[in-house]
């Protein structure tokens, strides 16, 4: 028997355990990031999924619009292939759960980059954890991605309405600003209005004052003219009976002569 021995040189054996301690990482790595992609996402509750869609970054309704229950077929079709390489994509694998029965929950979101409406997300649940998901269009010309935002600095279309909101608040302010200076113009106009109508008043008052006391004045001149217009007709009537008196007793002087 022929035995053959080979050296094997230190440096040699050093490469290959490094290489091995690589791959053994890289295994591991990959085993970790499957994992925390496709089985660490709880979706018991609300605020549960709420917490996932913010972490995806997005912005979106309080509540789901929509849940629906649907069947995973066994067979896939075109269709159901091409939405599996999209949950492949992020980590999921939906043939797994062929012939079990889902739910979906749609969800309005609000900053999709470009502001753009009917945009919704979906989330696949079973057993109360999330197996796949997209985002997507509803529209004719729609689109659909995967769950994480690929912009999440996007400005926020809850943010867009706010600011609208707001705009039309500073607007109805400024207008009823505008509505209080006129009302307060209107009420000083007014005022000034009052007052001159106020003066115009006191200066009739007093003219129509002035014309009763010229008048009282005038009836006090004319009652004493009348007085003396009386006094005059008295005297007069007193002479005139003094001077029948006289000739009276000169016509008894000469009978008595006679």
């Amino acid at each position: 028997m022929i035995v053959k021995t080979f050296k094997v040189r230190k440096k040699g054996l050093v490469i290959c355990g490094g290489i091995l301690i690589a791959l053994l990482v890289i295994l591991i790595v990959c085993g970790i990031v499957h994992k925390a992609t496709a089985k660490t996402y709880p979706m018991k509750t609300e605020s549960e999924r709420q917490a996932f869609m913010r972490e995806m970054g997005w912005e979106v309704s309080e509540e789901y619009t929509s849940c629906k229950v649907v069947s995973i077929p066994e067979e896939f079709n075109e269709t159901y292939e091409s939405y599996n390489e999209l949950q492949k994509e992020q980590g999921f694998n939906l043939k797994k759960y062929k012939g079990e029965m889902v739910e979906i929950y749609t969800y309005e979101v609000y900053n999709y980059p470009g502001n753009s409406e009917n945009v919704v997300i979906n989330l696949m649940v079973f057993e109360e954890k999330l197996i796949g998901g997209d985002v997507s269009c509803n529209e004719l010309d729609g689109f659909m991605q995967g769950l994480k935002n690929s912009d999440p600095d996007a400005k926020s279309g809850l943010d867009k309405k706010s600011s609208e909101k707001e705009s039309s608040e500073d607007d109805s302010v400024k207008s009823d600003s505008s509505e209080d200076k006129n009302n307060n113009k209107k009420k000083s106009e007014n005022n000034s209005t009052d007052k001159t109508s106020k003066s115009d008043k006191k200066e009739s008052k007093n003219t129509f004052d002035s014309s009763e006391a010229e008048e009282s004045s005038t009836d006090v001149s004319d009652s004493s003219i009348a007085e003396e217009s009386s006094t005059e007709v008295s005297e007069e009537n007193t002479s005139e009976e003094n001077t029948s008196e006289e000739n009276t007793s000169a016509a008894e002087s000469s009978s008595q002569q006679w």
